[in-house]
Order: C-alpha cells, then sequence, then structure tokens
C-alpha cells in the first residue's frame, strides 16, 4: 500500500477525514501531516529522525517509513542508541556488538533507540558511523560486496534534537545530519479526536488477540478518556483499553470498567524548554504561544482557531454569575433619541 487510504467511515464534512496508513490510524491535522512527510520521504531518505514523546508511536512510524521505503523487502532491525554505540575492546573504534548489530541490518533499515541519551564518546562514534554510510553511493548498497552496512538509518528521541544542541547537550555536527529529515509524532493530547478512533482499534485488537468478544465501547465510555492528559500517549491508552476489556462483563466496555484516571494535568512536550533554559512566563508570551500552536493546528485557518474560544466563553457566563433569566431581567434604559445615538447606525437620526 503506497498511499494512505481514506475510510469509508469518514463524513464528507470533515476537514480532516480518517485515514489508516501503514498501521497509523488518526484524522487530525497533526497526522495527516505527518503521513503527508512519509509518503514524501519514503523513497529518498538515507538518514532520518524521529521525535515524539515516549509511548506516541515513533516504532510504528519508523515500521511505516521502512515498509514505503526502497529497502522494504530487506531487514528491520532497531535497538536501543545506547548499546550498539558501546565502546570495544582494548580501544577499538567498532565494538564487536555495533558490528553485528549492523551486519543484523545488511541492506535493510537500522533504527537507534533514543538517540537522546548518549553521551559524548557514543555522540561521536554516531557521528563516525553516518559519515561511513553517506560515503557511499546509494548504488553500492545493492552491492554483494556491501557488507554490515544498513541502507538507511533512523533514530528516535523524546527530546528535540535542536533544543539539545542549543543547550550544548548534543554534537552541533551530529544535530545538522540528523535533523535534515524530521518526523514529529504529536503526542496524544494535541490529537484528541483521534482518542476515540485508537480506542475503538484497540478493543477490536483487544478481541482478536485474547478470543474475548469486545464490541467496542458503550455510553459514556469516550468522555473521560477525552478529560484525561494521556503522559504516556498512545501506549497508555492502549493498556487502559486492555485493562478496561479484562474487567467488562459484557460485549461493551463501560465507564465503570475503566481504571481510575486523575484530572486533566498540564504536561511538559517533546518540544518543551530544555534545563538550563528558562521559559518565559509572562500571560503575553503564553497567550503567543497559545495562539500560534492553535493556528498551526488549525492550518491558519482563523475561523476555526477561533471556535473554541467562542464556546468557552458563552460555557462561561454561567459560571460567573450571567444566566439568560439575569439578563432578561434586567432593567432596560427607554429607547429615545438620546440611546439610539450610542447604537452605530447608517441612518440619520432627526434632532
Amino acid at each position: 500500500m503506497s498511499k494512505a487510504q481514506v475510510s469509508p467511515l469518514a463524513s464528507p464534512h470533515e476537514a480532516y477525514p480518517l485515514q489508516q496508513f501503514q498501521g497509523l490510524v488518526g484524522r487530525s491535522p497533526g497526522m495527516h501531516r505527518l503521513f503527508d512527510q512519509l509518503n514524501l520521504v519514503a523513497r529518498r531518505y538515507r538518514i532520518a529522525t524521529i521525535e515524539g514523546e515516549a509511548g506516541t508511536g515513533k516504532s510504528a512510524v519508523a515500521r511505516a517509513l521502512h515498509t514505503l521505503g526502497a529497502a522494504s523487502a530487506e531487514p528491520f532491525f532497531s535497538c536501543a542508541a545506547s548499546l550498539i554505540l558501546q565502546p570495544g575492546a582494548d580501544g577499538a573504534e567498532e565494538s564487536r556488538f555495533e558490528a553485528v548489530m549492523l551486519e543484523q541490518a545488511r541492506g535493510g533499515t537500522l533504527v537507534l533507540d533514543r538517540v537522546h541519551e548518549l553521551d559524548g564518546p557514543q555522540q561521536a562514534r554516531l557521528l563516525r558511523l553516518l559519515t561511513g554510510l553517506e560515503q557511499r553511493p546509494i548504488r553500492q548498497s545493492q552491492a554483494p560486496n556491501f557488507a554490515s552496512q544498513p541502507r538507511h538509518i533512523l533514530v528516535t528521541s523524546e527530546v528535540s534534537l535542536r533544543r539539545l544542541a542549543a543547550a550544548t547537550r548534543f554534537r552541533d555536527d551530529l544535530c545538522s545530519r540528523l535533523v535534515g529529515i524530521r518526523l514529529v509524532v504529536p503526542p496524544l493530547r494535541e490529537r484528541r479526536e483521534d482518542i476515540p478512533l485508537l480506542a475503538q482499534l484497540f478493543a477490536s485488537r483487544f478481541s482478536v488477540t485474547y478470543a474475548k468478544a469486545v464490541r467496542g465501547l458503550g455510553p459514556g465510555t469516550i468522555a473521560p478518556l477525552l478529560r484525561y492528559s494521556w503522559p504516556g500517549n498512545v501506549s497508555e491508552l492502549e493498556s487502559v483499553i486492555t485493562a478496561a476489556a479484562l474487567s467488562t462483563e459484557g460485549c461493551w466496555i463501560r465507564p465503570i470498567d475503566l481504571p481510575a484516571l486523575s484530572p486533566l494535568r498540564a504536561q511538559s512536550c517533546c518540544a518543551a524548554p530544555v534545563a538550563g533554559k528558562e521559559e518565559d512566563l509572562t500571560l503575553n508570551a503564553a497567550i503567543e504561544r497559545h495562539v500560534a500552536r492553535v493556528l498551526d493546528a488549525t492550518r491558519g485557518n482563523k475561523r476555526r482557531a477561533a471556535a473554541p474560544a467562542r464556546h468557552w466563553a458563552f460555557d462561561a457566563l454561567p459560571a460567573a454569575g450571567y444566566s439568560p433569566e439575569r439578563w432578561r431581567a434586567r432593567p432596560r434604559r427607554p429607547l429615545n433619541s438620546d440611546t439610539l445615538r450610542l447604537i452605530p447606525c447608517r441612518i440619520p437620526i432627526p434632532h
């Protein structure tokens, strides 16, 4: 499957219809941008970086990128970056474990997880590995003598590598090589419209895996899922749905089947400020960050960006003591020539 498949369940009135893309599911703007980016770079990249918080699905994105790429028929191997880049015996530049891992991914895709945890010497070894890969033309990767070298290298990070480099915690030359192609997986709290889709997907997957008839989520079950902040992202949602499906007595997951979920709380995302760099906590700065985030999520559509604010203001009026009954019971000033002058009107009022 080389292109995203639009689900027949998508409504023509939705700005972002449901898509199922190489095992990834979403209808949020952030996921649609990710799908487009995957289609664009899949067959042209040598080195790419996948950034996102823990549990957002970076491994699934790496697998989709491998499946769409030119080396889809070759091995796909994933391991922790800190393990493959351990120093060799007797001061050797390449350890035996590193050579074995490169051999496992020969001609295919090698995924180095959690690259943000590398120390200085490990970052230097990764830079040497990337330099050796880039010096070989792509046509040589298909030759029989192209031994112990993967064709594609993917690195994953839970922290923005650019921010780490700005904080002098990551090599600038290594960062520039890794972020040439950069894929960012949005956290679940920024794609809440995907929560019902993912919950239904996990319930169906549970039913097949454990041979228990669970048809999906019952009435009222989605609401507590939408109120939760999901610090563990998609992985945490899958664990919650699995636990609820195990405890339910029927074929529908009820609200009482869900584990206890704490109230919505603020969570720092992948782009949060790193240590050593203070964040501007003024009200104007917070407003600017929020407006920029909302406009980015709505692709610059100001009407869609302002809709939640209008709904929030309408809902907040009763809490502030402004009710329709109080508005109707307020004393009204009589309409005369003086009060009519206060109303903007293009019809001249005679004196």
